[in-house]
């Protein structure tokens, strides 16, 4: 039969293209030649000279056996695995219960090339979201310690306390917890820093020391636990006058710290 009565055919029986046919059958159902050919009561040679026309390799007989085996969807779960920076081989294993060396192999057929190349790119992954993280970590501590001090500074005693989720200000009874902002995002016309405190409701806390951090200046914004919205999502608007934000009352509140207030 001709490829142009071929065409026609699956036109009219499937609705697409020959060429839209044979890639799905291959890449899609992972058919091998004769089980097309079948389809289309042609010789399996004639498909193998219609994909190698088209540019379409062979069906991955592997794909559909791994699948057979462990369920439909199985390889983009090992491929939604095994992508996690945070995964390995062993992950993969566990999760389909065989050996690590097995992973390796499946890893290989499925993508065609050694796992090697990818253990080193999610190493240096690893290892810069850790420097990272320790940057982030480390600046936070520089500013926890610039607020303690401008807190001595004007009189309200304070030390640093660790909960196991993280640090609390202990000043006058009162426990505080430091979140920082230090990329404003637009809504309207206007830049608002915008702090998640949700994580935090559960140390008992008495306020929020939100800090606006920018080039030109750090604002401070110390806010009482029953002002923070039942979600503990705020945005702030450094600048704002108290017609456009009622934090503004708020705005380096220093004085709400000490007991004579």
């Amino acid at each position: 039969m001709s490829k142009t009565k071929i065409e026609s055919r699956v036109k009219e029986q499937y609705g697409m293209s020959l060429y839209e046919f044979i890639k799905q059958k291959i890449e899609v159902e992972a058919l091998h030649d004769y089980e097309i050919a079948s389809s289309l009561g042609i010789s399996s040679s004639t498909v193998g000279r219609l994909r190698r026309l088209f540019g379409i390799g062979r069906s991955n007989g592997f794909a559909r056996r791994f699948e057979r085996t462990y369920g439909k969807g199985a390889i983009e779960t090992f491929k939604r695995i095994i992508s996690d920076t945070d995964n390995s081989l062993a992950d993969v294993a566990r999760h389909f219960q065989f050996s690590r060396e097995n992973a390796r192999r499946v890893y290989k057929r499925i993508y065609g090339y050694p796992y090697t190349g990818a253990h080193k790119k999610k190493q240096l992954e690893r290892r810069e979201k850790r420097l990272a993280e320790g940057k982030r970590r480390s600046g936070r501590i520089v500013d926890l310690m610039n607020i303690m001090d401008k807190m001595n500074s004007m009189g309200i005693a304070s030390r640093v306390t660790n909960t196991g989720h993280g640090r609390v200000v202990l000043t006058n009874g009162y426990k505080l917890a430091l979140t920082v902002a230090a990329t404003p995002v637009m809504i309207g016309e206007k830049h608002y820093f915008r702090f998640n405190n949700s994580k935090c409701t559960h140390r008992d806390l008495d306020f929020f020391i939100c800090l606006c951090k920018s080039e030109r200046v750090d604002v401070h914004f110390i806010i009482p636990i029953e002002a923070m919205p039942p979600k503990c999502i705020v945005s702030l608007l450094p600048m704002a006058t108290e017609e456009q934000s009622k934090y503004t009352q708020f705005r380096e509140a220093w004085h709400l710290l000490s007991h004579s207030n």
